[in-house]
């Protein structure tokens, strides 16, 4: 019985932290058959007066069955282009009690050029490919549930697809909070970047309100998740 309650709980919280890659990291998070999370991200940079000084971000999430995602980032940056890179991932490994998530996926399926920047041609249209794992430990393991962590470690190959920047290479990932059913946090490094966000998650209605910091930067958002 209390293998069971610790699968269930796992289940749910997994479900509580799809798409919380903020702004493209990769992360273990699946959505499940059916469901579609969508989120508009504000990204204000701290930059020169001559450079970009903010991007528009949305996200589209479906899962298309409980093992295979398909998701949509489209950036419309600051004195830049407006770019769509789609991401393909697939679920190998379930959770369970000893086993983590674990999936492989590709970013920018169709190449898609997402800078005018002369001097990244070549590069911000290339593919990626990762691998993500995350195992989630309760604090208390005799009573599944918040508080917990989800700790999250990936490798993949080089993303230039935001802001010219390079991402994603090598070891990546970081650490998701929930400290009741209705608040989260997060810490994570993108290989480029420390993100750090908060979460607050209004009950029964499928938003998560955050915000937090993106290297220099800062970020807010709004995400909402539905079932089809």
């Amino acid at each position: 019985m209390r293998y069971a309650l610790i699968v269930i709980a796992v289940l749910m919280i997994a479900g509580c932290a799809v798409a919380d890659d903020i702004v493209t990291m990769p992360t273990a998070n699946t959505m499940k058959a059916g469901q579609v999370d969508v989120a508009a991200y504000y990204l204000k940079l701290d930059t020169p007066g001559n450079q970009p000084q903010h991007v528009n971000y949305e996200t589209v999430y479906v899962g298309l069955t409980d093992r295979l995602e398909l998701d949509a980032h489209i950036a419309a940056v600051d004195k830049d282009r407006t770019s769509t890179v789609l991401v393909g991932s697939v679920k190998l490994l379930a959770e369970t009690q000893k086993l983590p998530d674990l999936v492989i996926g590709c970013r920018n399926l169709l190449g898609e050029q997402t800078t005018n920047n002369p001097a990244l041609a070549g590069k911000s249209e290339d593919r990626s490919y990762f691998v993500s794992a995350a195992k989630t430990f309760f604090m208390n393991p005799n009573q599944p549930g918040p508080p917990l962590v989800r700790a999250h470690l990936s490798l993949g190959t080089a993303d230039w697809t935001l802001l010219g920047e390079k991402r994603h290479q090598g070891v990546f990932g970081g650490l998701q909070f929930l400290f009741r059913p209705d608040i989260g946090a997060i810490v994570e490094n993108d290989g480029q970047d420390t993100i750090t966000g908060l979460a607050f998650m209004p009950k029964n209605t499928g938003l998560t309100i955050k915000g937090g910091t993106f290297g220099d930067h800062w970020w807010a958002g709004l995400a909402l998740r539905k079932e089809l």
